[in-house]
């Protein structure tokens, strides 16, 4: 049996945590600059349907590049070689091309009021992104799974910059709208920078790994996590706000979701570390990462909530331009609330260490439950009922994955997976 990854030394470790950040602030800011090139070439008008193709191609993301990015990292931490990741190559692949041509399908039936258009060319691209996003996850995940995490940081970072490349060239030649979307679909090909994951080494698993129920619960969850960070303005204008408020908690949840984008990074990072305390069996150290955690995101709420309140409007003013922040309270919410998100993306990473993903799912359905409840009885105004309500969300769904974390400790979490004999 092929033996795992060494362990990584302190300065290995640092060094890591530094590329894999560098790498998410590159991708983010990359990204940033796509929509501004998009937006001030074509106007925000002909841009529209380019932005429905981004939503779809962030519940993508969420659907099959995180999902698949971490079962491969926990699958190869798990039995110290890529054997079952190359038996489920074949599973996946038809699985993604299953879901992304449902995605398409449902695109070709509604495109002319999503992207205001009967071209079938944007059909085909949601198919493409959706796609394209199981082969970003592929290609994060053996990489990140071989403790390669400058090769992980230099994909996340040069995926975007691919993308904001391909568009540049696109503005410059005069090409249409159409082929600037079609920027989107390529940042997958960074892979062909690192051919060698295309080469998964032969090995027995250890293991009867459960990929659909992995992946199905790890993306549940994401999806409902993502939906939970994101939805906020358009919950606000569909239950009344104000259009000022609307803009305003969409720039103060703009900024604060920074430390979030960087987490997601280092994800790469954490989940190998503390799938290797789960297969060890070593709860000592579990235990006491749940009790710095819950310290943490204590302390880390209770301060976020205190910048926001006083700092917090002023920031965003300086950034979104005057006036636009929503008020000291409700940025003092959605300041503690994106820090509750923070430490949600922790807590299901544990989770997803000790294989619980159903676990995830669970706890993010309750607390969507919760958050709608609030919405709908809450007698509040508009702004403080969504602003409370992603308070509530993220905070439920913290405590039911520690509380799910706290049942499974004392499992090494290879007991639902059988050995094989």
């Amino acid at each position: 049996m092929t033996p795992g990854p060494t362990p990584l030394s302190r300065r290995r470790t640092l060094g890591a945590v530094g590329a894999l950040m560098a790498g998410s602030v590159i991708n983010g800011l990359a990204a940033y600059a796509v929509v501004a090139v998009g937006t001030r070439s074509f106007g925000a008008a002909t841009f529209a349907p380019v932005s429905v193709l981004w939503t779809f191609w962030a519940l993508a993301v969420a659907a099959f590049t995180f999902p698949v990015q971490h079962w491969i990292i926990r699958t190869v931490e798990v039995d110290g070689h890529e054997g079952a990741v190359r038996r489920a190559v074949p599973g996946l692949v038809a699985a993604n091309l299953g879901v992304s041509l449902l995605l398409g399908l449902v695109a070709l039936v509604w495109r002319e009021r999503l992207f205001g258009s009967t071209s079938l060319g944007w059909p085909l691209l949601v198919f493409a992104v959706s796609a394209g996003s199981a082969a970003a996850g592929y290609l994060r995940g053996v990489l990140a799974g071989r403790r390669r995490f400058a090769a992980t940081a230099a994909a996340i970072g040069t995926e975007n910059l691919l993308r904001l490349a391909a568009t540049a060239v696109v503005v410059v030649t005069g090409a249409s709208i159409g082929w600037f979307a079609a920027c989107l679909a390529i940042g997958p090909l960074v892979a062909l920078g690192w051919p060698t994951v295309f080469r998964l080494e032969a090995g027995s698993p250890r293991h009867q790994h459960r990929l659909g129920e992995f992946l199905g619960g790890l993306a549940g969850g994401a999806l409902l996590g993502q939906i939970a960070l994101n939805a906020g303005p358009a919950v606000l204008a569909g239950i009344g706000g104000a259009a000022g408020d609307v803009t305003g908690v969409f720039a103060t949840l703009a900024l604060f979701r920074a430390p979030y984008l960087l987490a997601l990074g280092l994800a790469t990072l954490l989940t190998g570390r503390l799938t290797a305390l789960v297969v060890a069996g070593d709860e000592t150290r579990l235990t006491r990462f749940r009790r710095r955690f819950l310290a943490a995101t204590l302390a880390g709420t209770a301060l976020s909530a205190a910048a926001g309140a006083t700092a917090g409007p002023a920031a965003v003013d300086v950034v979104f331009g005057s006036g636009v922040a929503p008020g000291a309270t409700a940025v003092a919410a959605l300041s503690a609330g994106s820090a509750l998100a923070f430490a949600a993306l922790i807590a299901l990473l544990v989770l997803v260490a000790r294989g619980a993903t159903a676990a995830i799912v669970g706890a993010w359905g309750w607390a969507m439950a919760a958050g709608l409840t609030m919405l709908v009885f809450s007698p509040a105004a508009p702004l403080p009922t969504v602003a409370a309500a992603f308070v509530v969300v993220n905070a439920v769904a913290v405590a039911l994955m520690v509380v799910a974390d706290m049942r499974w400790a004392g499992h090494s979490r290879t007991h639902d997976l059988p050995t094989v004999r």
